[in-house]
């Protein structure tokens, strides 16, 4: 098993109705969905907002193991939260616990942890699907494309959408090059479970010092093909792909639209 496994970052090629589609509908489709999950609490319009997410993981023909592997490093950050909810929410007690500091978990803070949990498993479920089903070239012309207005109020748009792609790109080359260097010290014999707390920062900086070289050397290589290539910030640049919305983008939008609406009808009702 790798040392780290994020999902954000990594492309899964393959032939999907959500592989299909223009990448500017996607991004706007990843905001309108991060804001339905924000804005939807009660128990029933979670439940279908969820169905709805798990039909789109379904769609994108991206293996539920995949998936599983991506999120599984936050599951610390969603149990994290779902207590930290349930032992500091004030509200009608449920248990309460006679220890040196007395303790009171709330029924609404169980319900409030578990909608936070949910909220957070969701975004990431979300933005891992934009990830896995977008090649990060895709998803600098489309950033480009959604940004294009900015351009004149002479906000950098091009360079902006370079900085994200090059953001993205770089979490994978993050995880696979501190995979490396934790292999490398384990076949010199670290532990990061052995020793006291001297020992073990050690062990952690053998891993960090060369993790950043790596990065560093990597960033120094990726400036030096772009000048090769010719690239000088700010000036237009051509698109060997030019994004074209098709049939399918239109029925796409037209079922986002139809959801966002039938959420904030619920939502208001």
């Amino acid at each position: 098993m790798s040392f780290l496994n994020i999902a954000l970052g990594n492309y899964y090629p393959t032939d999907s109705v959500i592989h299909t589609l223009d990448p500017r509908l996607k991004i706007l489709s990843l905001a309108v969905m991060m804001l339905i999950t924000f804005a939807v609490s009660d128990l029933a319009t979670v439940g279908l907002h969820t169905a709805v997410v798990l039909g789109l993981v379904l769609l994108s023909g991206v293996p539920l193991r995949v998936f599983y592997r991506g999120l599984r490093l936050f599951v610390f950050l969603f149990c994290f939260t779902a207590v930290l909810h349930l032992f500091f929410t004030p509200g009608t007690p449920v248990i309460e616990l006679t220890t040196p500091f007395r303790i009171t978990i709330t029924e609404e803070g169980i319900s409030r942890g578990a909608l936070i949990s949910w909220r957070l498993l969701t975004v990431i479920a979300l933005s891992s699907l934009l990830t896995y089903t977008t090649s990060p070239l895709s998803i600098t012309r489309g950033l480009e494309s959604l940004l294009a207005p900015l351009a004149r109020l002479r906000f950098p748009v091009q360079d902006f959408s370079l900085m994200m792609m090059m953001a993205i790109r770089f979490i994978p080359v993050l995880t696979d090059e501190t995979d490396r260097v934790w292999k490398a010290q384990r076949s010199r014999g670290a532990d990061l479970r052995r020793g006291g707390l001297k020992a073990r920062s050690a062990t952690l900086m053998s891993i960090i010092l060369p993790v950043f070289t790596g990065l560093f050397r990597r960033a120094d290589e990726l400036a030096i093909a772009l000048e090769a290539r010719g690239f000088v910030p700010g000036k237009p640049r051509s698109a060997m792909f030019p994004l074209k919305w098709k049939t399918g983008d239109t029925t796409a939008l037209v079922g986002l639209v139809l959801w966002a609406g039938a959420v904030l009808f619920m939502v208001l009702k």
